[in-house]
């Protein structure tokens, strides 16, 4: 039975529309089809239960429906799971009770009706691969600075395209004032990733202070290298940016660094948020100095604790629950002309001052404090000795935190060192535990030169002992080069005044060729290397020798090395 096929043109722009557009995996496509078939069919069949295998092959989709062999003689027979023996034999001869047996189904009986269940399936499937591709690409990018164009601006909101996916720019996350086009080209950040029943949502923003501390982030080179680092900030969208910063480095400038040349790096990240203005001072660890600097620039006479004398609210039991988080509300005194500066316009100034050090601050003038009949220098010096104290318990908390992180390190180093080979056996670790190992003998100093010395004999004798017997040195072959028959023939003549040469003087030559020999080999081994040979390994190297002695052409008789005497005298 053919299947049915999958090169229908629609189909394959389907497919290729998933894989390019969609960003959908083909293969999931093919498997989700797979799986809405199967559940179609069990569907027609009204058998939830059955088992349905569909296979893709050459192009062509197969459907098969797998049935278990049971007896004829089965009370519990279900046509939609099982199938007879008798009637299994007639598909395979080879069949027995338990085997599965599979009957291709023809899918294109099946009613309209059904295949709109698994086109539906299909879309359903896919929208939740979707959703959820899109929820893990973007989940970890939260706050990360992201480029996108504006595909639709409507009243409340502005659809942006990003990578794969359409991120949602609210109205409150616009910059005020600000105007958008169609096909312009912004930069967000990425402010929430969340997930629902209608698929998984970007939010995207212009106005959180974060967006201003990446922009810095790409714009100053010794933020991206952790030299300077942006320790707070808070934003007014539209309006102003506060932001304290701190140098690792005591040779880099936090504040110039920030700025840049001639106010290049800072007016790149107020060109980019249309205008607004940004203030940007040094960090520091001292609130009262920090919250000068945050107020900037309004002058600060004064900053100490509130008290229930400024604030009637501000009782015991609120005291010492904004102490036990540090965060006790502050009072800060300022000139009687500077009190409009120092809130700033709308009281923005003030607002951001709170944001950025996290604390509720009462901005009073100087006639406020007289009229409440404070005593400032007193309250001034109570305020500094509690701002030492907390630097000392800081410092304190630093130092048992190193001392913890010391302390674990060295216990993991412990037991790695532990779960690692010692070179120790049980027995031994048992002896050294119950004591059982000699104590190290004490030596006196005048006998620790003698001691060493003895101590050395010892390793020397154990290493001769200990030291194997060299192989047997080969005897060394002769070196033979390649000769033509050519040369062979042209050189006859001197080949054989050569050996009525050496037949004359056969004795005298063998003599002196066994004194280079000796020589040569004194030369070229040294003592320490000479090889120890047995009783038995000098007798064979010796009839080895004999041997090839015997088998050399210089002992043929048939030479007659007279023949050419004469001619070797006249020479």
């Amino acid at each position: 039975m053919s299947g049915i096929s999958l090169k229908n043109k629609n189909f394959i722009d389907g497919m290729r529309l998933f894989e390019e557009d969609r960003k959908v995996d083909p293969e999931f496509v093919m498997d989700t089809l797979k799986e809405a078939i199967a559940k179609t069919y069990q569907k027609h069949i009204d058998a939830p239960e059955a088992m349905v295998r569909v296979e893709i092959e050459k192009n062509e989709l197969h459907v098969y429906h797998q049935l278990i062999v049971v007896d004829d003689e089965t009370e519990t027979f279900d046509e939609t799971l099982d199938i007879l023996l008798s009637e299994a034999l007639k598909l395979n001869p080879d069949a027995k009770v338990g085997d599965i047996i599979e009957q291709e189904v023809d899918f294109k009986e099946i009613g309209r009706t059904s295949i709109n269940v698994a086109k539906q399936m299909l879309k359903q499937r896919i929208k939740e691969y979707e959703k959820q591709r899109v929820y893990d690409e973007y989940k970890d990018k939260e706050f990360d600075l992201i480029s996108g164009i504006i595909k639709t601006i409507e009243d409340k909101f502005i659809l942006v395209d990003i990578k794969n996916t359409i991120g949602i720019l609210l109205k409150s996350e616009q910059i005020p004032g600000e105007t958008y086009r169609e096909g312009q080209s912004i930069k967000c950040i990425i402010k929430e990733v969340s997930k629902n029943s209608k698929g998984s949502q970007v939010v995207l923003s212009r106005a959180d202070a974060i967006f201003v501390k990446r922009l810095f982030e790409r714009e100053v080179p010794e933020i991206a290298q952790g030299l300077v680092e942006i320790k707070a900030i808070a934003r007014e969208a539209g309006e102003r940016t506060k932001m304290a910063v701190y140098s690792r480095n005591d040779d880099v400038d936090a504040i110039g660094a920030c700025i840049g040349p001639r106010g290049s790096r800072v007016q790149a990240v107020i060109s980019e948020i249309k205008g607004e203005k940004i203030d940007v001072f040094e960090w520091n660890d001292d609130i009262g100095e920090l919250v000068k600097n945050a107020l900037a620039p309004a002058e600060v006479n004064a900053c100490f604790y509130s008290n229930e004398q400024v604030d009637p609210e501000l009782t015991a039991e609120a005291i010492a629950e904004y102490e036990k988080y540090n965060k006790r509300p502050l009072v800060v005194v300022v000139d009687d002309e500077k009190l409009s500066v120092a809130i700033g316009k709308r009281g923005k100034n003030a607002k951001l001052a709170v944001k950025l050090t996290n604390r509720k601050i009462d901005i009073k003038t100087q006639s406020e404090i007289d009229e409440l009949g404070l005593d400032v220098e007193t309250l001034v010096n109570e305020f500094k000795e509690d701002q030492v104290r907390i630097a000392k318990e800081k410092e304190q908390k630093k130092f048992l935190e190193l001392q913890e992180e010391a302390a674990r390190r060295k216990a993991e180093f412990e037991e790695e060192l532990a779960a690692s080979d010692t070179g120790f056996d049980e027995t031994t670790l048992e002896e050294m535990d119950e004591g059982k190992v000699e104590e190290v003998v004490q030596i006196p100093e005048e006998n620790l030169a003698e001691a060493v010395e003895e101590a050395k004999e010892e390793v020397k004798q154990e290493e001769v002992k200990e030291k194997p017997k060299k192989e047997a040195k080969k005897p060394l072959t002769p070196k033979t080069e390649y000769k033509s028959e050519f040369e062979d023939f042209a050189d006859a003549s001197k080949k054989e005044e050569t050996k009525s040469e050496t037949k004359k003087r056969k004795k005298k030559d063998d003599e002196e060729r066994r004194v280079r020999a000796e020589d040569l080999e004194k030369k070229e081994y040294d003592e320490q290397f000479k090889p120890v040979y047995s009783d038995e390994e000098l007798e064979e190297i010796e009839a080895q020798e004999a041997e090839e002695y015997e088998n050399s052409w210089i002992n043929d008789d048939d030479i007659d090395f007279d023949e050419y005497e004469d001619y070797y005298e006249d020479n």
